[in-house]
């Protein structure tokens, strides 16, 4: 009689294969939990678990799983092997503009925070368009903490400040509200520390110590595509760019190679680079084909556990040396 080899190089007879496939049917398409299975079988329901393993090994059981046709999930997992992050999703926007995929990134993120986010979460937000889209997004009840990442600077495509963008998120959702007036960078260090000193804003920066999750935005090292940039005058700009810099993560810069370029960091008002490392879970969005350069050195630094793009930067991104 012939018998189908399971672990370990043993072999099953017919009659152990039909009670693996047995359990495995009761299991995975009737939804029966183990001690069912177990009680109705006359067995004990450590040797439910082993059919079940046994029902895999012998390839009985064949789990398939889709992504929404709204996803791609072929470039979301060549992102996680690619970057080793923890989980990656790749959108496909209806309106393939950079408006359109801004759009899409953050709707998508908003409603990853409604399904994952708690009273207990101590959520930082950064500043921009793409996070705009993302509190416009938001309306389930959260009850979590909401801190603002970082000064900001005043932009025509951006109609409220960070302090108006963290409230709107909190409101939207039955939230709390942790804000700071303050620009993003400034001239000078002494200047930066005198305004990190004041109490509004040093006790704000204090709740940066405590975020559970952060979500930013990428920014490629081109006017129009960073406000850390854009916040600076033509020299600093060019002494970056020779510094290696070619990405922004709400003040944090970055070489293509992940590296923390830290040239910036005592002029900026907000979040660190160390500061952002420590959080548990930095969900990053990226929009715009022309940020890939600028994906790919975050996504290289190891900041990043959740990546939220579209399909076109993915592409790019992955096409990065």
């Amino acid at each position: 009689m012939a018998r189908t080899p399971l672990r370990g190089g043993t072999a099953a007879s017919p009659s152990a294969l039909a009670l693996a496939a047995d359990a495995a049917r009761r299991f995975y398409v009737e939804g029966q939990t183990k001690v069912d299975i177990a009680r109705q079988l006359g067995v004990s329901r450590f040797k439910v678990a082993r059919l079940l393993a046994d029902a895999q090994d012998a390839g009985l059981v064949q789990i398939r799983v889709t992504v929404p046709s709204s996803l791609d999930g072929d470039l979301a997992d060549a992102l996680r092997a690619r970057f080793d992050v923890r989980a990656a999703y790749v959108v496909k926007p209806e309106v393939d503009t950079v408006p359109g995929q801004r759009r899409a990134v953050a709707r998508f993120t908003a409603g990853l925070l409604e399904e994952s986010v708690g009273p207990d979460d101590v959520v930082g937000l950064a500043w921009g368009r793409t996070i705009s889209e993302l509190a416009a997004a938001l309306h389930a009840g959260l009850g979590c903490r909401f801190v603002q990442l970082s000064g900001a600077l005043p932009r025509p495509d951006v109609e409220e400040s960070a302090v108006e963008l963290v409230r709107r998120a909190a409101e939207a959702t039955g939230s709390s509200a942790t804000t700071f007036y303050a620009p993003l960078a400034v001239p000078d260090a002494a200047t930066a520390e005198g305004l990190r000193s004041q109490s509004g804003i040093c006790e704000a920066l204090a709740e940066l110590d405590r975020l559970t999750r952060a979500v930013v935005s990428v920014g490629a090292w081109r006017p129009g595509e960073s406000t850390a940039l854009d916040a600076l005058g033509d020299a600093d700009r060019r002494a970056l760019a020779r510094a290696g810099v070619v990405a922004e993560v709400t003040g944090v810069l970055f070489g293509a190679d992940g590296q923390d370029v830290d040239a910036l960091a005592d002029r900026v008002i907000g979040v660190t680079g160390r500061q952002l490392r420590a959080v548990p879970d930095v969900v990053a969005m990226a929009c715009g084909d022309v940020r890939a350069e600028a994906t790919a050195g975050v996504l290289r630094s190891g900041i990043v556990s959740t990546l939220v793009t579209h399909a076109s930067l993915a592409r790019a991104v992955l096409a990065q040396p």
